[in-house]
């Protein structure tokens, strides 16, 4: 039978669409709509900064209890404005002809065969580093004369899960840079590979179960409060977890846990396979994103361009309407001049403000002639209208 995420397109989303979804809809029916899980929902809703719901949030609401709504946060500088949704390949409905695919089975046939070493020898540059950083602190704490410093200072000595994992760790770092990657140590220690252009950001560390223990003597005194006599707690679990931090493409695997039988130097193969595949995936998957930005960005300067063309038109049109009144002034003038000249004629000696009415009249005329626009031809209108632009017109 097929399985109806087969049949999901995937969907991309806007932040502040998704968050509007997230809180109309409840996670987990969310998910079914895009063909993924309330939990892979909720975590690419952490990568992009939004809220959603806590947990009996819809418990409250369907009991008629006021709930909040958290508002969308401005979105940070390294925030992706969108994510594009996909269902999730179901368990034995692997389509071997997808693009990841085909990509993941090519990885497969690159990676070397290889074993982690039991002991851990010439270790990664990277390695060594860990391992000196922490025999200096080592020599340091011995050197400190205070014992509640020194406490304080010395580091605690490797467990056998931590030089197991400097090894797995080893043996990936190596195989990796044999495969042309190469590993980058941010800060804190964060681990990052640089394959085909693209960080890929990871992490090994050992997984933490939550546990139940009574209390102890110390802990009963100062928690008085706490009825129930028992603590709850992380505890390590002893076995590893590889962690892809970077959002990965398509139906390619994110996380390892390892059982009993099936130890992480084990998973390791897989691991690099598919660190091999992520690689020119993402710079595909960013090239397609830097060109539809680019086709966006030419469409929107297009657009500005028709606006700004539009409103150079409409500006110019309203300098042709303004010059068109001037005009109409003058003939309105034009008239005017001509009834007072059919006037009767003053007296000679009569002056006004020390002028004979004859050169008022004169006056009057070369104004007239000064003001019409016509007196600059066809040539002289469209050059003054062609000088209007979008930004520059004023009434």
């Amino acid at each position: 039978m097929t399985d109806e995420r087969t049949k999901i397109e995937p969907m991309t989303l806007s932040r502040e669409d998704l968050h509007r979804l997230v809180w109309e809809t409840p996670m987990i029916r969310l998910g079914e709509r895009f063909g993924i899980s309330g939990n892979g929902l909720a975590k690419i809703c952490r990568r992009l900064d939004i809220p959603y719901p806590p947990r009996g949030h819809w418990a409250k609401k369907a009991a008629g209890h006021k709930v909040m709504t958290v508002p969308l946060p401005a979105a940070q500088s390294n925030t992706p404005a969108s994510v594009r949704i996909s269902p999730t390949q179901p368990e034995g409905l692997v389509d071997p002809n997808s693009p990841v695919q085909q990509a993941l089975d090519n990885a497969r046939n690159k990676a070397a065969s290889f074993q982690v070493p039991e002991r851990l020898s010439r270790p990664h540059v990277i390695i060594a580093e860990w391992l000196a950083d922490h025999e200096r602190r080592k020599q340091e704490a011995k050197r400190e004369h205070d014992p509640w410093r020194r406490k304080l200072v010395q580091p605690a000595d490797f467990s056998e899960q931590d030089r197991r994992r400097h090894r797995i760790l080893d043996t990936l770092f190596k195989e990796l840079e044999r495969q042309g990657s190469r590993i980058i140590q941010g800060a804190y220690r964060a681990l990052a590979a640089e394959v085909a252009g693209e960080k890929i950001e990871f992490e090994l560390r050992e997984k933490q179960k939550q546990v139940r223990r009574p209390l102890t003597e110390k802990e009963r005194q100062w928690e008085t409060w706490n009825r129930s006599g028992m603590k709850q707690e992380l505890q390590p679990s002893g076995f590893l977890v590889f962690v892809f931090k970077t959002y990965l493409v398509g139906s390619l695997r994110r996380e390892w846990l390892e059982k009993a039988g099936k130890p992480m130097e084990e998973l390791l193969p897989e691991i690099i396979a598919t660190f091999i595949a992520a690689g020119p995936l993402l710079a595909e998957q960013r090239r397609v994103r830097e060109e539809q930005a680019r086709l966006h960005a030419i469409a929107e300067q297009r657009r500005e361009q028709e606006r700004q063309k539009r409103k150079q038109d409409q500006n110019r049109w309203r300098r042709l309407v303004q010059i068109a009144g001037a005009w109409r002034e003058v003939e309105v003038a034009r008239d005017f001049i001509a009834a007072m000249r059919a006037l009767p004629a003053p007296e000679r000696e009569q002056l006004i403000d020390g002028q004979p009415f004859e050169e008022w009249l004169l006056w009057a005329e070369q104004h007239l002639e000064s003001a019409n626009p016509l007196s600059h031809g066809l040539e002289g209108i469209f050059k003054d209208i062609a000088q209007i632009q979008s930004w520059t017109y004023r009434d």
